[in-house]
């Protein structure tokens, strides 16, 4: 396993994050950096907008270190508000702007936001100082003069990162310019650098990967097209022929209602140079599936919001190691331990935990922030082996095992044989709790044709332990999805009771 390693001389300097981004106002301005929808922005627009958002940050009395709340859609003005605020040196606190007014407004009081930026006509709250992204922004934005200051020490605060779970108040960490940069360059260890990449991005921006993604094509200085804010597999197929994409990041329910797509024999994407799945792991099979039908060019990618990227599993990884997530991105630690802390040999089932200069810390005084770090390390929460070779192999959540009669049952094992079943489209394994205060499994399963739990319950049985096999199963026809597009099985529990 790889063991902690020292930073490059050249990384210790200070620099604030946007100064390597908008440097290509100067080597390529004519250059498109965002095309949201009919609108393209240059990088020398991009520069402009950003610098003039950042003075107009500052006349509305932002400061370096300052918290300011962005809750605003996917597009280009969300991605400047984000660069402006990490500019002027002030703290980004991403709230979803797909959660109940409820849950933005939690998160706007328990960080006691001085500003937040918002969507016309939405608001947060009668005591949440609020500014809406409008005309009179655009015309004050365009008016401003650019920001002069630029504070520079890597080890400044720039963001709060949001986990995507699935509760109302997400888990928050504190990322400097030095952590988001190593995210950076984490994620770009697998994407082609022989030429210029166009992305098309559809995870949301609130969502980490969304951003440090974002990001860390906009280093690169690759053009970044932003999806249809509801969009299908057949929208996704258009909009990437049509802007000519050669790169994406999507989640695994896309990639599920692409595989059906392909009918002709050939890739999907016969000239993508890098598409990349995250936010949960695939199933053997469909990452087999995807190589072949979407593209010989898949990889599937393993991260926290805590530590960006941790693990990458490249095309060839998937006919030796099709179980695994990958094996680690350098200047990353890994191990797997016992509930004592204790390291375990390959193969052993443990706690899986991370630890390196990316890690990002704790949120003094938020509820929830310390959870999962530990003596230096960071556990996700996942329950994982490390083989001979330092690949990571998943077993499940910690919050998710089920325990069945004095057995664990993992629910991916149950979710993978069901979705082998031809007509499964989708699956969910679940525990509920019986009246005798015991736990029994059930699953939620959205079938591609008419089928009855019970053909669903035979199949189990003939592929798994008696113990294993889900004692109810439901049909039907969408699962509930956070928005980075995880099943919310906080949701399907809820609806249980």
């Amino acid at each position: 396993m790889p063991s902690e390693k020292r930073l490059p001389p050249n990384l210790v300097r200070n620099m604030n994050l946007t100064e390597p981004i908008l440097r290509y106002a100067r080597l390529q301005p004519k250059q498109a950096a965002v095309i949201d929808g009919a609108r393209t922005i240059t990088y020398g627009e991009l520069a402009d907008l950003v610098r003039r958002t950042a003075a107009h940050l500052r006349a509305l009395d932002v400061r370096p270190g300052q918290q300011v709340g962005i809750c605003l859609r996917d597009n280009w003005y969300h991605i400047v508000a984000f660069l402006a605020v990490a500019r002027l040196g002030a703290v980004a606190v991403q709230i979803d702007w797909r959660s109940r007014a409820e849950e933005r407004l939690r998160v706007a009081t328990a960080f006691a936001l001085g500003l937040t930026i918002i969507e016309r006509g939405e608001e947060l709250g009668p005591r949440i100082r609020t500014v809406p992204v409008d005309e009179e922004w655009h015309l004050a934005v365009a008016s401003a003069p650019h920001l002069a200051e630029l504070p520079d020490d890597w080890s400044s605060p720039l963001a709060a990162l949001a986990s995507s779970g699935t509760t109302g108040m997400p888990k928050f960490t504190l990322a400097t310019h030095l952590h988001l940069y190593l995210h950076c360059a984490a994620y770009l260890e697998v994407v082609p650098s022989t030429k210029q990449q166009r992305v098309l991005l559809t995870l949301p921006l609130y969502f980490s990967a969304g951003r440090m993604a974002c990001l860390a094509h906009f280093l690169r200085g690759d053009t970044i097209i932003l999806g249809p804010a509801l969009f299908t597999a057949a929208e996704y197929v258009d909009v990437a022929a049509r802007h000519q994409v050669t790169a994406g990041f999507i989640v695994p329910s896309l990639v599920r209602e692409l595989l059906p797509i392909q009918q002709t024999g050939k890739p999907l994407f016969p000239d993508m140079q890098i598409l990349i799945s995250g936010g949960a792991p695939l199933f053997v099979e469909e990452k087999r599936e995807a190589l072949r039908k979407l593209t010989p060019r898949f990889h599937e990618m393993y991260g926290t919001a805590a530590t960006g990227p941790v693990a990458s599993l490249r095309p060839e990884d998937m006919v030796e190691r099709p179980t695994s997530v990958g094996r680690p991105f350098s200047l990353l630690d890994i191990d797997v331990a016992d509930d004592d802390g204790r390291p375990l040999v390959a193969g052993e089932a443990g706690r899986l935990r991370c630890r390196g200069p990316g890690l990002t810390s704790p949120i003094a005084g938020l509820e929830g922030s310390k959870q999962g770090f530990e003596n230096g390390w960071h556990y996700p929460g996942e329950i994982a082996a490390l083989d001979s070779r330092g690949y990571i192999h998943l077993q499940g959540r910690t919050s998710e095992v089920i325990f069945r009669g004095g057995a664990k049952i993992f629910p991916t094992e149950v979710e993978a044989v069901l979705l082998d079943h031809e007509a499964v489209a989708d699956a969910a394994a679940i525990g509920r709790k019986t009246a005798a205060n015991e736990e029994e499994l059930v699953a939620f399963v959205i079938a591609r044709r008419a089928i009855t739990p019970g053909e669903l319950i035979g199949h189990c049985r003939a592929r798994l332990s008696p113990y294993k096999v889900p004692r109810n199963i439901y049909i039907v026809s969408e699962l509930p999805r956070t928005s980075s597009g995880k099943i919310n099985k906080r949701a399907l529990t809820e609806n249980l009771k």
